[in-house]
């Protein structure tokens, strides 16, 4: 059995320490959005796609770009769901006030 010495990781061409470190952080992220909020995760995991995404087309300062897109998409992504969510217990209650109401007549 043959032991790497620590170096670049040939598959994800990246450093074994970057590798590490992007699954500690991973880990880190997973665990963590167990408390969060639902806008939380929407807006962490649109930041994350949209780093991801930007390191992809322009390496550092585009994963930054990307992740600030990529959060404020997920954001209105977020408000859009809530509004949705929002309009139609709206509309369940209209009818059922109205429900109510033939009811009584």
């Amino acid at each position: 059995m043959q032991i790497r010495a620590p170096g670049r990781v040939p598959f994800f061409r990246m450093s074994a320490t970057s590798l590490r470190m992007f699954f500690i952080v991973s880990l880190a992220l997973t665990v963590g959005a167990c408390t969060m909020t639902e806008t939380q995760q929407r807006t962490g995991s649109g930041a994350a796609i949209g780093a991801a995404a930007g390191a992809l087309i322009g390496g550092r300062s585009g994963a930054a770009w990307g992740a600030a897109v990529g959060a404020g998409g997920g954001y209105l992504v977020d408000q859009q769901k809530k509004r949705e969510s929002s309009e139609a217990e709206n509309q369940r209650l209209r009818e059922e006030n109205y429900r109510l109401r033939q009811q009584t007549q």
